[in-house]
């Protein structure tokens, strides 16, 4: 399957590039990749241009200051090679071939995956961009009505257009909401001023999801103690407790 994303995005139509394929070859050039980051890129059938967010293609001004200097926002649609599922790898490789912020889209058979990367001048070298964050979705089924609100949330005419990075950083921290909907059955919204504790409570929950990941692969080692694995169990207790705790009040939040 074959998400139609401009029936998402909802961008302009001068803004599309018309799926025009970005060659491999291009990435190794431009990025300088190693040998190994070569054949992440096999994981990868087809890299396609599929739209570019200027002030010429969407009327949204530039950000240029003394952080930042965004003048362009590309999106690429990426279909993996096979049921290859190492969309993180492949998007954090992909996301750094671009000096500019960039939006990405993978396809794996029926499931998909948004990421979006921020960058901010380098600290360190003139006239050089580093990425700043990437915040990805993970896969997911846009078929799934739990999900419409997301894709609502990311089209265009609903983001801030004040400036690129506005838009930008405001799709970022909807996709980061997004990594919550498994675990509450829903996509978490609230009143404006509830927003920013949102975002906080979902990075706390992401932090608090992986420590119990890291847990349960330390109880599962086959070298580990009787001892240590009750320690580890009152350890996984504990921290899933606090998952529970964060999902409640984002839960409350919501329904506020």
């Amino acid at each position: 399957m074959s998400t139609r994303w401009n029936d998402i995005f909802q961008l302009p139509e001068t803004a599309l590039a018309g799926n025009k394929r970005v060659p491999k070859t291009m990435l190794v050039a431009q990025a300088a990749l190693t040998k190994h980051e070569q054949k992440t890129l096999d994981k990868i059938r087809r890299l396609e241009h599929f739209a570019t967010a200027t002030k010429a293609t969407t009327r949204m001004l530039p950000r240029v200051d003394d952080e930042r200097d965004i003048q362009s926002v590309i999106y690429l649609r990426c279909e993996m090679a096979g049921t290859s599922q190492a969309v993180a790898e492949v998007a954090h490789l992909v996301h750094k071939c671009f000096p500019n912020p960039t939006v990405i889209m993978q396809d794996v058979g029926d499931k998909t995956c948004v990421s979006v990367s921020l960058t901010r001048k380098s600290y360190a070298e003139r006239g050089a961009t580093v990425m700043e964050a990437i915040e990805s979705t993970g896969l997911f089924d846009p078929r799934a009505p739990e999900w419409q609100p997301f894709l609502d949330a990311i089209a265009y005419p609903m983001l801030p257009q004040g400036d690129l990075y506005e838009y930008l950083s405001a799709m970022a921290s909807d996709v980061m909401l997004s990594r919550a909907i498994d675990a509450l059955g829903f996509y978490p919204q609230a009143r404006a001023g509830d927003h920013e504790r949102i975002l906080v409570l979902v990075n706390r929950y992401d932090v608090v999801r992986s420590e119990v990941r890291q847990l349960y692969e330390q109880k599962r080692a086959p070298d580990v103690t009787l001892n240590e694995s009750a320690k580890l169990r009152i350890r996984i207790r504990k921290a899933e407790n606090q998952q529970d705790a964060i999902l409640n009040e984002i839960k409350e939040l919501c329904n506020g």
